[in-house]
């Protein structure tokens, strides 16, 4: 690693750890994510989900997260969360994060124009052992 590489990370190391400590959390290579609001909830058999807002510093657009509080449901097997999105509201919904077993969020997501997101929380038992009402 030469002395140019080692400063430009040293730099993006510096960014970051300003970033976490003033409460954001960065989105991209383009820029970083402060957070807004949360804007739905989500429960079945004990595990529950939020859906977070924030803007892009800069740009001001608009990017959500999925905020989860996951353990075991009320019928004793792992609770699980995701977030989805659609590009329009004639679009099909989307998985887009990966699928969470702990008490987590997931990365920010675009969110802006057309576009709408959701978080989905259950235990899995049955197919169809999960929610996802509600979205924004």
């Amino acid at each position: 690693m030469n002395k140019r590489t080692s400063l430009k990370l040293l730099a993006a190391t510096a960014v970051m750890a300003g970033a976490v400590a003033a409460g954001t959390t960065p989105a991209s290579a383009q820029g970083v994510i402060v957070f807004d609001q949360w804007r739905t909830y989500q429960s079945f058999v004990g595990c529950e989900g939020w859906l977070d807002s924030g803007y892009e510093v800069g740009t001001n657009e608009v990017h959500v997260r999925g905020a989860f509080k996951l353990g075991t449901s009320t019928r004793g097997t792992v609770c699980k969360g995701w977030l989805e999105r659609r590009t329009d509201p004639n679009a099909p919904w989307q998985r887009i994060s990966d699928i969470h077993t702990a008490s987590d969020t997931t990365y920010w997501y675009y969110d802006g124009g057309t576009y709408q997101a959701r978080v989905c929380v259950g235990d899995l038992l049955y197919s169809n052992s999960y929610s996802c009402e509600g979205y924004w």
